[in-house]
């Protein structure tokens, strides 16, 4: 009778087997736990882990830092676990727990779980970034390698370099803004004039540069990607944006749920888009490695002194090996892309809100003129080389905090059992680290929703209070290597904007930057903010010999 069944209604047959097989599977997860992660005794979970067989998932499909966020109220706790198809996760969502659980317990906590769409499809041909690699023999040499290639010394020697892009991305925006063109001594009318058409989205402009210094340093290549290779830059940019958001957990279901990478369920699926992506990549990566091996085989000079160019003529001493290497130059190329331009762009945006900016930007502009005696075109030329400015890098670290680029961070996976509180975490267990939440937390940051870079401030003497710090960068043996140029990058960029511009807000009302990045997170399931786009007016500043500055930045 069944097989009559089958044979006259196939497709009804195939419905009736599939959900048959549905409520199976939902009695053996739920009533009998069969396939679900086991449950770690005395944590508080949340909402009883949630559906069956999906556990929490389709709960934290939007901005899931935020809900974790509020889910510790709900459970009374800062550290509790949820559950994500097969995977059990810890989330830690307090200042004090981040912080000890990174350092304190940095050998448990040291390496990044095996996702199925970012490592075994995205990353199937170029190998790992440094910081998706999980802990091993090949993650130290590479964290070992660039941390050695982007430490103090050789950052410091990259500030020509920096003193030449940020003339030149500043030399862009004035270029391309008519009006901007005049010198700030020179009355003009059209300058004068206050348009929509005068408001100025910026975050192009900081992502250009970004990549322009990257491949500089990287590469040892210097090309235009404001005007002859902008497509070219703009794939790069186009395609890490994608990639990077590959690896939030709110994004791929198949990571979590094994039978969804299999057909027919695969077709709906990220992995045909991860494959595309892949491929994309891989095109303009291998292009400019061979670029660079053939000036290495022509004894350029920029090649021969740019960091993949040192790793590869070392790689004897080093022990890397040539996908080794390749994965470090994935890292130098996306690492910085989206955070370091987001970062900078939501600075400009908080310079630019009506009530609070122009006291930023005083403060700012008076600790500038001050450091250098009043001699600003000192202070510009200056800025590149040293990092004086202590109510800048205030603002700074202030925009890191509050804004905190990657929410929910990079998920970790401990490596050995962990005792803490009365808890014990098991071996392969995946914590999420929630950065936002850390960096919010009250009993650290008073007033933690008020941007305020005077807290980075020692009160007596006005410098960074060195005992101050913050999750954006990570913490402990995975926080992120780049960090010192990221932050000189950040510097050289503000200082030098606060000098030539008063940063003002937009004309139209409607382009000014939310303060909320949640609500105004134009993807909410993305692994970083990704901002609804915004403007800025920019106002040119006048003081003594203005024109001499305009001049030399045309001379780039």
């Amino acid at each position: 009778m069944i097989a009559r069944y089958i044979t006259n209604w196939p497709i009804a047959a195939c419905f009736a087997i599939l959900i048959v097989g549905l409520v199976l599977w939902v009695i053996l997860d739920k009533v009998l736990g069969l396939g679900a992660p086991p449950i770690i005794p005395s944590l508080p979970s949340m909402n009883n882990d949630g559906w069956p067989i999906v556990g929490n998932f389709p709960q934290l499909l939007e901005n899931p830092s935020l809900i974790l966020m509020n889910w510790s109220k709900r459970t009374s706790s800062d550290i509790f676990q949820i559950r994500l198809g097969i995977k059990r996760v810890v989330v830690v969502n307090s200042f004090k727990d981040s912080k000890v659980l990174a350092n304190r317990f940095a050998c448990s906590t040291n390496s990044r779980p095996i996702s199925y769409v970012f490592h075994n499809l995205v990353s199937a041909t170029q190998g790992f970034t440094v910081g998706s690699t999980p802990a091993g023999q090949s993650y130290k040499l590479k964290k070992k390698a660039v941390a050695m290639s982007l430490n103090q010394k050789n950052v410091d020697s990259f500030s020509e370099l920096l003193d030449i892009e940020t003339c030149r991305v500043i030399k862009n925006i004035l270029l391309t803004n008519s009006e901007l063109h005049c010198m700030p001594s020179c009355y003009c009318p059209k300058c004068c004039i206050t348009t929509e058409l005068s408001d100025i989205s910026l975050m192009s402009y900081f992502q250009l540069f970004v990549l322009k210094v990257a491949l500089a340093l990287s590469y040892g290549l210097n090309i235009d990607t404001y005007k002859r290779n902008r497509e070219f830059a703009e794939e790069i940019i186009r395609v890490e944006n994608t990639i990077i958001n590959l690896r939030s957990p709110g994004t791929n279901m198949e990571d979590f749920i094994p039978i969804l990478r299999f057909p027919p369920f695969s077709y709906f699926s990220q992995s045909n888009r991860a494959k595309q992506y892949r491929d994309r990549r891989d095109k303009y990566m291998n292009e400019l490695m061979i670029n660079l091996q053939f000036r290495l085989e022509q004894h350029d000079n920029c090649a021969k002194n740019s960091i993949v160019g040192k790793l590869i003529q070392t790689s004897s001493q080093n022990n890397l090996s040539s996908v080794e290497i390749q994965s470090i130059c994935l890292t130098l190329i996306s690492a910085g892309l989206d955070n370091t331009p987001l970062n900078f762009n939501h600075l400009m945006g908080q310079l630019s809100q009506p009530h609070t900016g122009s006291i930023l930007q005083q403060k700012a502009f008076h600790d500038i003129s001050s450091q250098y005696k009043g001699d600003i075109i000192e202070a510009w030329d200056s800025v590149a080389y040293s990092m004086k400015c202590q109510y800048v890098l205030a603002l700074i670290y202030e925009t890191l905090r509050y804004f905190t680029v990657l929410p929910l961070s990079l998920p970790r996976q401990t490596t050995k059992e962990i005792d803490y509180l009365g808890y014990t975490i098991p071996k392969g267990t995946t914590i999420f680290f929630n950065a936002y939440a850390a960096n919010h937390d009250s009993r650290e940051f008073p007033d933690p929703m008020k941007f305020n870079p005077d807290r980075w401030l020692d009160q007596k003497t006005k410098r960074i209070n060195q005992n101050m710090t913050h999750f954006s960068f990570g913490e402990g043996s995975r926080k992120c290597s780049g960090n010192i140029l990221v932050i000189k990058e950040l510097y050289t960029l503000t200082c030098r904007m606060i000098i030539l511009f008063k940063i003002r807000p937009p004309t139209n009302s409607r382009d000014l930057m939310g303060l909320d990045p949640f609500q105004y997170n134009s993807n909410k399931c993305a692994t970083s903010f990704e901002p609804k786009l915004f403007k800025v007016k920019l106002e040119k500043r006048n003081f003594l010999n203005i024109d001499q500055l305009y001049s030399k930045i045309d001379s780039w």
